[in-house]
């Protein structure tokens, strides 16, 4: 049997530690899910700024071709080439350009005389169009290459049709330069694909224009997952995914750049770079984990031994008690708390035990040594107590009432022996007619057994069909049950629908606004935002549609509630009338139960006096027999009498000529001595 000690500590300790764990555990996971959320966002939008970044600088050198290809004095057949190359070296130089180039209408260029007819560039600025090329190695140079080019408008008016091609050459490394300016952890990279997937910008100077990670992967499985990413990049989406990375768990952010023929700009960061706090969190939670337990142990300990040795103590004393043990000391126990009134109670349990014993004890004996006039201590018979003591009271004034009258009995024994015997005879000739009579009584009774048992079976075989019907509907009521209960769950979740769509509604507002704004700042902007004004309406137009959709929605779930808050009602009163039907039914199998329960009691009283009946007969035939012997023992009846009187005589009794009065009774100290007038003389 295991103490309530240890129960006590196993009951703090599972309780504090439970929850210690779960709360360690619940805390470390979201901990780790919140870096690893908090972290995709971050890189999401790092790498949707650093895209505008790069496309801001890239706007700068379009606008620098741009604006210089609406020069009059570039297109002027007049100004001669010399000064035109001067002018646009100038031009270069202060837009931080390492070379420019002048191309006529035919593709040939005017400064170094060779074909560039066939360059996607030419052909795309013929047509009107900027263009900014894919880093390449260029042909002239063989180096990395970043060409932004712009049409050469006649006297200036872009109106007319170009007449040449003006382009400027970045310096080839202002992308790589970029990307290694972005390090959001220690062993993050940047890089930039093309609309084929080649990479263009890398911190890794190697990899530019070479690898491929799309291609790789077809050979390569490990590269799967980011040659998916890099397919979502060529489609110009925007996210962040879980991505490993030559075994390593990486999160990959990426954003298209708009002003571009398809290039996508991706960051790779090691998600151990950011979960190191998350660790340091887990470490020290399991470190105040073991604290926490040693210190439940030692909590839970001093507990249980504060709670549980005063009941310890008390239980064996009790156990003792229950031994028969009066004497051994209850042992003192100094406290204010419940325990403290455990002692105290364990301690009059014992002490109130002890002297009630005694009492009795000194009662009895002195009962049986035949000494009748003797009183209890009334004031030890507390409570349910007091009922012992007026037992004790009533025994002892009933055996002396009933001595004194067996006293008298015996007298008149004696004398009514005699008529016993001259009544014997008249009983012997009585009895023989009354033979006869119970004999045809016996018959009938017989008869109306069976017709009794006949009803019992009849009333039992209802009682069964009424309980089987009751079960049934039992069954029923329990299967209505479940389908309230089913109802009142499609209720509730019709209400949380309810409430998600006017959460949508609430989005789709904000989202509304949102866009204003943004439109408003578009504007602002002028023609650079021109672009974004076109996404803000695209933007508000969906908000407005998620609003229309929502509050059609709402309409429909508005419905389905009212439909089932009609199903409902109609479910409670079939239920209600189902439950009435079941207690009407209870009713009835209990009146059923009711009349078996009689029918079987009637057979048995029926049986029970066809047994009397001849059990009747049997003693009137043996009555006859009987009478003959009553005389001669009536005389032996005379002889017990004379004895009996003697036998009396050696109580003392109290004086039956006094009514018996409880309450005076107990005025009486055991001490009082016995007075010659309380005593009876036999």
């Amino acid at each position: 049997m295991k103490s309530i000690r240890s129960k006590i500590r196993r009951v703090l300790n599972i309780a504090v530690i439970g929850v210690a764990v779960l709360i360690t555990i619940v805390g470390a996971a979201m901990n780790y899910t919140s870096s690893l959320s908090q972290l995709r966002q971050n890189m999401t939008i790092m790498a949707g700024i650093t895209a505008d970044r790069i496309e801001q600088e890239l706007q700068l050198y379009i606008s620098t071709a741009e604006t210089f290809g609406v020069r009059s004095d570039i297109a002027d057949p007049e100004v001669s080439v010399e000064e035109k190359e001067r002018l646009m070296g100038q031009w270069a130089e202060e837009h931080g350009m390492i070379r420019s180039n002048l191309i006529d209408s035919q593709g040939i260029s005017l400064f170094d005389g060779n074909s560039y007819a066939d360059r996607e560039y030419f052909q795309q600025c013929m047509q009107g169009n900027i263009y900014v090329s894919t880093p390449v190695i260029s042909k002239v140079t063989n180096e990395l290459t970043v060409i932004v080019a712009a049409p050469l408008w006649e006297n200036g008016d872009i109106t007319k049709s170009p007449i040449g091609v003006v382009y400027f050459v970045p310096d080839e490394n202002f992308l790589n330069n970029v990307m290694d300016t972005i390090k959001p952890s220690e062993n993050s990279e940047a890089y930039i694909i093309d609309k084929t997937g080649y990479t263009i910008a890398d911190v890794k100077r190697e990899d530019v224009t070479i690898e491929n990670v799309e291609q790789e992967a077809e050979t390569d499985a490990s590269k799967k997952e980011l040659a998916a990413i890099h397919t979502k990049m060529r489609n110009g989406q925007t996210g962040a995914e879980d991505c490993n990375i030559n075994g390593v768990d990486e999160i990959v952010a990426y954003a298209p750049l708009n002003s571009t023929d398809g290039w996508s700009l991706a960051i790779a960061a090691p998600t151990s770079d950011f979960v190191s706090s998350t660790y340091t969190t887990l470490i020290v939670s399991a470190v105040l984990l073991v604290i926490c337990v040693i210190l439940t142990a030692i909590f839970s300990t001093v507990i249980a031994n504060k709670i549980a040795n005063p009941i310890t103590m008390c239980a064996s004393r009790l156990e003792l008690l229950s031994k028969g043990d009066l004497t051994t000391p209850v042992p003192k126990i100094d406290a204010k708390d419940e325990t403290g009134v455990l002692a105290q109670a364990t301690e009059d349990i014992v002490t109130t035990m002890k002297n009630l014993i005694y009492d009795e004890d000194r009662v009895l004996d002195e009962m049986a040594k035949g000494n009748f006039d003797v009183h209890c201590q009334r004031e030890l018979y507390k409570g349910d107590f007091e009922q012992m003591h007026k037992s004790i009271q009533n025994i002892n004034h009933h055996l002396s009432d009933t001595l004194s009258e067996i006293n008298t009995a015996a007298e008149q024994v004696s004398s009514g022996a005699e008529q016993v015997a001259a009544g014997a005879q008249a009983l012997s000739q009585s009895t023989t007619e009354q033979a006869s009579s119970v004999e045809e009584l016996a018959a009938v009774i017989n008869e109306i057994s069976q017709e009794i048992h006949r009803n019992a079976e009849h009333a039992e075989k209802a009682n069964q069909a009424a309980q089987d019907a009751g079960h049934m509907l039992g069954e029923s009521e329990d299967k209505m049950n479940e389908l309230v209960q089913a109802m009142q769950e499609i209720r509730n979740s019709s209400h949380e629908i309810g409430r998600i769509i006017k959460t949508i509604e609430d989005i789709a507002f904000q989202t509304n606004i949102l866009a204003l704004n943004a439109a408003v700042e578009a504007a602002r902007a002028g023609a650079a935002g021109k672009g974004f004004a076109v996404v803000a309406g695209e933007v508000r137009n969906l908000a407005a549609k998620s609003a229309e959709a929502s509050k059609s929605t709402s309409s429909l779930i508005e419905h389905s509630i009212s439909a089932v808050e009609n199903g409902t009602q109609i479910l409670d009163d079939a239920a209600q009338s189902i439950r009435s039907t079941g207690d009407r039914t209870k009713n009835a199998v209990e009146l059923i139960e009711h009349i078996s329960e009689a029918s079987a009691a009637q057979a048995d009283a029926v049986t029970q006096v066809n047994l009397g009946i001849e059990q009747i007969s049997n003693v009137v035939q043996t009555n006859s027999a009987t009478a003959e012997q009553s005389a001669a023992a009536s005389e032996e009846l005379s002889g017990q009498a004379e004895m009996l009187k003697r036998l009396v005589g050696t109580f003392r009794l109290k004086d039956t000529s006094v009514d018996y009065n409880p309450s005076a009774a107990d005025m009486f100290d055991e001490n009082d001595s016995m007075r010659s007038d309380d005593t009876v003389s036999v």
